[in-house]
């Protein structure tokens, strides 16, 4: 569609550098800067965008319209080479399709800049292989930053097998800052280090982080293909179904799923991948498989997810391909009115049946012949359909059974591990807790994931213990976490021994403590004749609560007392504002 606007349409650049195989477009604009000789960011800003400088880590950068505008030829198809060859757009297609954001006028056209849906999981960090910046040096003659780095979950260079870099080794500086160009993978780092003389790291990354980045670089330059939420859920389920993972007739066991996840991609490596699990949260790890919720996953879990199921990019790609084509016959099919001529009805009959007659066979534990006496209907009516059925059934009984069998082995296996386990986790969590109490520095709250995390020893595969799995591990982590009151009196304690001068006011000693008002006015109270200044000492903390009689579950120095919950968990002290949601004046006097 033509446009009638009248603007002035901006200077054509004297020049823009080409996209090198796999280059970002910060990349592109960083050796642009270079090559100009500019001074200055603002002004690569302006010539370029024609605005302020603003931020090109996020995963699909903003304003490219306005880059496209001021490069030769066809604006609308600038903006989609750019979009295509120089971020992440691409792979967002994949699993998340697209939208189309408002329209504008790009030259002399009226066009729609396509976006993904929702950005979720970019971390705004910038990752670099020093092998790659030496070997582009090499074959390109000069250095650039890799797209198939910057996908969100990848850790490791792909083609060097070697951990990416995300700030300085020498000074720690990350290489991406607010606002600014990235320019120390050309001329090096502040501190004067050059990032391609960087020597490979002790730390080397597992197979699967390897795999995992092979895998992600596939898929970004494989052709895109669009997919619909539904398809997208109807291929994670069928392939989890596929390799073992059937609940019933059409449903997952998310559990067992999970589980397999965790194990196979080992909690080390699922933290570096996922954000969210390394803080422990996993509530919405399965929103993948639910089609309202799985455009709400981050790009990162779809990507792990995929790859777990999928294993190698040819094989989910070529799913995509055949679940897509599928549907559009189907489509057209449907448009057309046409019916199929083969006896699709009669096995979706069969079919249904076959499922039926297995369910009430495993759930009431018939054998085959059995089904002969109580469903004699039905086994008629299913062997005119399809004369083998009973060998059908009869093998997946007996697949059914295996699979128990082999779950009811796992779990004995588990349990015997378990109980040889959880011994040692006990020992080392209650080390853990002796060094973590005994320890010289400002006390902070011990709670059982610290205690685990900073065991001395902790079992492969299992993030924390539990009572049913390991009594002996949960019973030490929960015996040595420490109350709210117990943490209070141990940071009040300290921040008294610190003080600088004895007649140190109370308001700026809770302040200097850091601690919920009320619960510390009570805490100082409760410690009134205890020593001040003079450093402190968490011995001498450990003598005065021992002295005290306070224990790791201390209940406070006014356990019937009630204080007003802080944050979120706040309620109105009154009702006088009237009712949440309401108006002020919608409160009545209680009669």
């Amino acid at each position: 569609m033509k446009s009638t606007s009248t603007a002035p349409a901006p200077r054509i650049l004297p020049f823009f550098p080409s996209a090198l195989p796999d280059e970002t477009i910060s990349s592109r604009v960083s050796r642009y800067h270079i090559r100009r000789g500019q001074l200055t960011n603002n002004s690569t800003y302006t010539e370029l965008f024609g605005l302020a400088p603003f931020s090109l880590t996020p995963l699909v950068q903003p304003h490219l319209d306005k880059l496209a505008l001021r490069l030769p030829g066809s604006p609308v198809d600038n903006l989609r080479d750019l979009q295509n060859d120089s971020t992440l757009l691409p792979l967002f297609r994949r699993f998340f399709g697209t939208h189309l954001a408002k329209r504008k006028i790009i030259g002399n056209e009226i066009t729609a800049v396509e976006l993904p849906r929702r950005l979720v999981g970019g971390s705004r960090l910038t990752h670099l292989c020093p092998e790659c910046l030496a070997d582009d040096d090499k074959v390109h003659g000069c250095r650039y930053i890799h797209r198939s780095h910057q996908i969100p979950g990848v850790t490791s260079c792909w083609k060097h097998g070697r951990l990416l870099m995300d700030r300085c080794p020498a000074c720690r500086q990350p290489f991406s800052q607010p606002r600014q160009l990235i320019l120390s993978a050309w001329i090096g780092c502040d501190c004067g280090h050059d990032l391609a003389q960087t020597k490979r790291e002790e730390t080397a990354p597992t197979e699967t982080e390897l795999a995992f980045a092979r895998f992600a670089k596939a898929l970004i330059d494989a052709a895109p293909a669009h997919m619909t939420p539904n398809q997208l859920v109807q291929l994670y389920r069928s392939r989890g179904i596929e390799i073992g993972f059937r609940q019933g007739s059409d449903r997952l066991k998310r559990t067992a799923l999970f589980a397999s996840i965790e194990e196979f991609f080992g909690p080390a490596v699922l933290s570096r991948m996922d954000p969210a699990y390394s803080k422990c949260k996993t509530s919405g790890w399965f929103h993948v498989l639910q089609t309202s919720l799985t455009m709400e996953a981050p790009l990162y879990r779809h990507l792990l997810f995929s790859f777990y199921l999928f294993r190698e990019a040819d094989v989910f790609l070529a799913r995509i391909e055949e679940l897509v084509e599928n549907e559009r016959i189907k489509s057209l099919r449907d448009f057309a009115g046409s019916k199929l001529t083969d006896n699709n009805e009669e096995k979706t009959v069969a079919d249904e049946l076959i499922e039926e007659l297995i369910d009430n066979a495993t759930r009431l534990g018939y054998a085959p012949q059995q089904l002969w006496h109580h469903n004699v209907s039905k086994m008629k009516r299913l062997v005119k359909l399809v004369p083998d059925a009973y060998e059908r059934i009869e093998t997946r009984l007996q697949e059914a059974a295996a699979e128990k069998k082999q779950l009811a082995t796992r779990r004995l296996n588990t349990k015997t591990r378990d109980d040889a386990l959880d011994p040692s986790w006990t020992t080392g969590i209650e080390a853990s807790a002796a060094i973590i109490y005994q320890k010289e520095q400002r006390p902070f709250r011990v709670t059982m994931n610290q205690l685990v995390k900073a065991a001395t020893w902790s079992p492969k595969g299992m993030r924390l213990p539990t009572p049913e799995r390991t009594p002996l591990a949960r019973a030490a982590a929960d015996a040595n976490a420490e109350s709210i009151w117990h943490f209070y009196a141990r940071r009040m304690l300290w921040t008294l021994q610190s003080l600088n001068a004895p007649d140190t006011p109370p308001h700026v000693i809770i302040k200097l403590a850091r601690l919920e008002v009320n619960k510390a006015r009570e805490i100082l109270k409760y410690f009134s004749n205890v020593r001040r200044c003079g450093g402190p000492s968490i011995k001498e903390i450990n003598q005065i609560l021992a002295a005290h009689g306070i224990g790791r579950a201390w209940a406070g120095p006014c356990p019937d007392k009630t204080f007003y919950k802080a944050g979120r968990a706040y309620k109105l002290r009154t009702a006088r504002r009237g009712p949440i949601g309401g108006r002020a004046g919608d409160w009545e006097s209680p009669r």
